[in-house]
């Protein structure tokens, strides 16, 4: 083995023919601002050598040259070997090389060696352009030390090689050879008759060399011969393989992660060039990209580039797959969300190559939700491709080649690849191929090979060694492939495939739950906005007004961009944070002004003449619902009272906010379901008081008699209505829980499984005010602090619904803490529910099994519920995901604060809403999914003046008679002409729901996600019925014949 070793040491040595030293570049040093922009250091250039310093971290250096390649080498391959760094010390510099001013290979610390295009067609002259770029320093990881030097303390680069090379392409075709086969033969074991073969003929093949000059290593012809002559000893092993392996290359680029949004642009570029250059030079290597925003950027930014990727795509060679706009998370982005993912995907997939991927792709996504299989297929996609399930931390994920069945029984072809950053080396192959648990079912898998995370893709090694792994003795043939190719093959065979039911849950990466839990507010109230932007500008399109749709997909799409996976999980690095809070801002204006635009417009043409100052109450949700509305204002308010359109009075209070700020709360009996109403505030001579109230430890209302301890914790909460105790006996609600938070390894990533057992600090009770005491609701202060910290809670008993809020402000200052809420339920249940995107799931509440401890933090949107067959508890959120239910105790998680990648995630000013929902009948029953909808869901309130309109006072613009079916979203057709509704069945269980809508539209159609036809619907009278299954999620368009 040695001799071969020193063999393959001497061929590497003379791979080159000739070398040519590029004696110095033209050199300035810029900083990169964003994509196209640069603010450069020098006004004029300098020149720089082999062994200069060229840059300090976060610095961008351009370096030009021109270079002759001389006539001689016309036959042989030609490239630049171009090499920086530091002796001896690792770097992860990044570069990209243009020729004649065109992009066309990227430099990294994988790739040094540019090949020059193989058909130069008499060329001899060519201009070089390299950007390169130190990277900017990360931060230290203090906990687990998991960053290296290279990236949290960058050396300076330095030139060290800068080469024009002629390639002695036998020699490197040679070397290819015995190393593929040497490295074969080590996979095998000692005394394999195939591994004896191949070393003897390995070791007469270095005698037959070593034995003449070195001078004869220039005769390609020789060279060739002794390859052959090597090929022909071996050729007695073919057929030795077993299985098969579809080859698929790849790039994982993470848009944003451990570099900044504006760098990942620059990645797309370094990835995507150098795909196209050697998807040039090797004639059946094949590449799959995902992503439709990294196509998006380079077609803004990189013309050329992108008109090189369009004819790859069009020639079969690059394969676009994941028909997702970006590769988001799964676990906190609404089912809308996921939707719309899908649809701004595909369409542009669509639009800019005409095709349509049939594989979703999320390599690197931490988790996914019940409800994606039928998402997936109702969007065109058949197949799914993960790697993630591989990196449980408790229990080995059962299957690579899988059905994966959701919630509503669809089911999607699925498979777990073994990793995401692959080689193609015999021992990585056999690794792969030993890992892979469904031989005997179906004997073929994809590896998917190419550097990725910041992006690069394949290498030339990689490809060279593909191009000799067809049928090496005692490994699978391993073949040039797509991922189509691989799925559609299972798919045709028909093979019987194990299942997997439900959630896949990731069993790591818990924290991502709530980490950065500004941007999960964020992302919470802008998905609400825009709902509700969609369904006022759809309504107003009945009578005329048209809302800006081109602004609200830029939205959208920037909305989508936030979902990667990891920017709204919390696990990048600050500047991504600090320009993801400058997309938020303009997410939000984009979204205001549509809402503001349409409702107005809607404003105009309602009839709101009368006595008073009319004030119009929308609800976007399709239920009629009572609701205690907020009007603020100054002191006017304090002579005023609200009356409906029949002249009733309706119950209000007053409350101050500051001296000349007031707030008027009205209970409204009935606001129409996707309609409104209109209230009237008028002069009452009678000026109104504000009361105030001591607090003594006990509070009753209509629906509880409440009791607290002295920590300012629920100790009693009895439910008047049902006669029974909320809170399990000796136990206390509402208990603010700090933990220390030190997970082993992934630090913003990964909650400690023994977190319960490492409690930090105690809240301290500071005081409790009484702040209305009223018709319409009740008010309690409490400020509490904790460790470093400060909490104000706001809890709110309501006179019309059970619900009660927890509106708390959090000053948050702490270090690797864990702040959550727990509440003891008097329950008796094993099993709890958690809402999802599109649906609902239940979980156990034991630990049994270690499947079930390993589920110690799990994700849930809107609410989780306990619920005996006859009583329940619901705990609601406003912007939270991250909960664990254990026995009979609802737990939040509220706050983080990791330290790594951002030293400064979650410090400061937190404000968020929780709520208990006590309940007769199961969740289902009590309709919690509305509860969850109402929480998140506020009643628009509008101010306006009388004036008559062709609307009444008073309109629903969709009546729908259901009890489970939910009308989420309504938007205009992406064709503009007509309007999409979309439906959810929300219970579980079969429903046929009414629907009626205002207009002219009379004719309606059940479509797929992507809008496109699947039946002709009957509407009779206005009326449509639409037939739910269970967690169906129903498409209808409804157009204006």
């Amino acid at each position: 083995m040695r001799r071969i070793n020193r063999f393959i040491q001497y061929l590497s040595g003379h791979q080159r023919l000739e070398t040519l030293n590029i004696s110095s570049w033209a050199a300035r040093r810029a900083q990169y601002k964003e994509p196209s922009k640069y603010i450069y250091e020098e006004s004029e250039s300098e020149m720089i050598h082999v062994g200069d310093q060229l840059i300090t971290t976060g610095v961008t250096m351009f370096l030009e040259q021109s270079v002759t390649v001389p006539a001689e080498w016309d036959d042989y391959p030609v490239g630049v070997e171009f090499r920086v760094g530091q002796p001896e010390v690792s770097t992860h510099h990044e570069g990209l090389l243009s020729i004649d001013g065109v992009p066309y290979h990227g430099i990294d610390r994988n790739r040094s060696y540019i090949p020059f295009p193989k058909n130069r067609n008499g060329k001899y002259a060519y201009d070089l352009k390299i950007e390169l770029f130190n990277p900017a320093a990360q931060p230290l990881d203090t906990l687990n030390h998991q960053n290296e030097p290279a990236e949290y303390n960058p050396a300076p680069l330095i030139l060290l090689q800068s080469d024009l090379i002629c390639v002695n392409a036998a020699v490197e075709s040679l070397l290819y050879t015995v190393k593929v086969y040497f490295e074969t033969a080590r996979t095998m074991s000692v005394g394999d008759l195939k591994q004896s073969i191949i070393v003897k003929a390995l070791k007469e093949t270095s005698e037959l060399v070593l034995n003449e000059s070195e001078q004869k290593l220039k005769d390609q012809a020789w060279v060739k011969s002794i390859e052959t002559r090597l090929l022909n000893k071996l050729a007695e092993l073919n057929g030795y393989s077993h299985g098969k392996i579809h080859m698929v290359g790849q790039s994982h680029i993470d848009l944003a992660w451990l570099w900044p949004l504006k760098e990942a642009v620059r990645k797309c570029s370094r990835t995507f060039s150098t795909m196209s250059t050697l998807l040039d030079q090797f004639p059946a290597f094949g590449y799959a990209q995902s992503q439709p925003q990294a196509y998006a950027f380079i077609k803004e930014h990189y013309p050329d580039i992108y008109e090189r990727v369009k004819a790859h795509i069009a020639s079969g060679k690059w394969e676009v797959v994941g028909g997702m706009w970006v590769e988001p998370d799964l676990n906190i982005p609404s089912g809308e969300s996921l939707v719309r993912q899908l649809v701004y995907g595909m369409k542009f997939y669509q639009e800019e190559f005409g095709v349509k991927p049939r594989i979703e792709w999320l390599p690197d996504t931490f988790g996914y939700c019940a409800s994606l299989p039928q998402l997936l297929r109702k969007a065109g996609i058949d197949y799914f491709m993960t790697t993630k399930m591989n990196w449980n931390d408790t229990n080995a994920f059962p299957y690579d080649l899988f059905n994966w069945i959701g919630i509503d029984g669809t089911s999607v072809i699925s498979y777990v690849n073994h990793g995401v950053n692959e080689y193609t080396h015999p021992k990585e192959i056999q690794d792969h191929w030993d890992s892979y648990k469904q031989k005997s079912v179906h004997p073929e898998q994809m590896l998917l090979y190419g550097h990725g995370d910041g992006g690069g893709g394949v290498t030339k090694e990689m490809l060279e060694y593909v191009e000799r792994s067809d049928d090496l003795p005692g490994l699978p043939s391993c073949v040039y492939s797509t991922a189509h190719e691989f799925f559609d093959g299972v798919q045709k065979a028909d093979p019987t495939l194990p299942t997997w039911q439900g959630d896949m849950y990731l069993e790591l990466h818990r924290g991502t739950y709530t980490t950065h839990a500004r941007n999960k507010r964020w992302n919470r109230k802008a998905e609400v906005l825009y709902r509700d932007a969609e369904i006022w500008s759809s309504f107003a399109s009945l009578y005329g007004a048209s809302g800006n749709t081109r602004n609200m997909e830029a939205g959208w799409k920037l909305l989508l961009l936030n979902q990667f996976h990891d920017i709204i999980p919390g696990t990048s690095i600050p500047d991504v944070y600090v320009k993801s809070e400058s997309d938020y801002q303009e997410i939000f204006k984009i979204g205001s002004g549509e809402k503001e635009n349409v409702l107005h417009s809607l404003e105009s043409q309602i009839n709101t003449a009368g006595d008073g100052v009319p004030v119009l109450l929308f609800n976007s949700l399709s239920w009629e619902r009572s609701e205690t509305i907020i009007i603020k204002g100054g002191p006017e308010l304090l002579e005023v009272r609200a009356y409906d359109e029949d002249g009733t009075l309706l119950t209000s209070d007053i409350q101050r906010l500051e001296e000349e700020e007031l707030e008027l709360s009205v209970y409204i009996p009935s606001i129409p379901e996707m309609g409104y109403c209109t209230i009237w505030l008028k002069a009452d001579h009678v000026k109104k008081e504000i009361e105030t109230n001591e607090f003594n430890g006990h509070w009753e209302t209509d629906f509880y008699q409440v009791e607290w301890n002295a920590s300012g914790e629920i100790s009693r909460l009895y439910d008047k209505k049902a006669k029974r105790e909320v809170v399990k006996s000796g136990e206390t609600a509402n208990q603010l829980q700090l933990f220390h938070d030190r997970p082993l390894y992934w630090d913003a990533w990964d909650i400690d499984s023994k977190f319960a057992e490492q409690q930090a600090d105690q809240v301290k009770l500071l005081s409790v005010s009484v702040i209305q005491k009223g018709k319409t609701k009740d008010i309690l202060r409490f400020k509490w602090s904790i460790s470093q910290s400060m909490l104000e809670q706001d809890i709110v008993f309501y006179h019309h619904t059970r619900r009660i809020d927890f509106e708390t402000k959090v000053e948050w200052k702490e270090a690797h803490k864990l702040l959550k809420v727990a509440f003891p339920v008097d329950v008796l249940t094993n099993r709890a529910a958690f809402e999802i995107p599109f649906g609902t799931v239940e979980r156990a509440t034991h630990t049994n099994t270690s499947w079930e401890q390993a589920q110690f933090e799990v994700c849930g949107h809107r609410f989780a519920d306990l619920s005996e067959t006859n009583y329940g508890v619901s705990l609601l959120n406003d912007c939270k995901y991250g909960y664990d239910v254990k026995d009979n105790v609802l737990r939040l998680s509220l706050l983080r604060a990791p330290k790594w990648p951002d030293p400064g995630a979650d410090q400061g000013f937190h404000e968020f809403t929780y709520s208990i929902y006590p309940h007769e009948g199961n969740w289902q029953e009590a309709n919690i999914v509305r509860r969850g909808y109402e929480l998140n869901h506020p009643i628009s309130v509008l101010t306006t003046t009388n004036h008559e309109g062709v609307l009444p006072s008073q309109h629903s613009f969709v009546k729908i008679r259901g009890k489970h079916g939910v009308l989420d979203t309504v938007k205009p057709s992406e064709d503009k002409r007509g309007l999409v509704l979309r439906f959810y069945e929300s219970g579980g269980g079969r429903e046929q729901i009414n629907m009626q809508i205002a207009g002219s539209l009379n004719s309606a159609e059940e479509t797929n996600l992507l809008e496109e036809h699947i039946s002709t619907l009957a509407v009779e009278d206005g009326e449509l019925v639409i037939d739910l299954q269970p967690f169906e999620v129903k498409t209808i368009r409804l157009n204006n014949d």
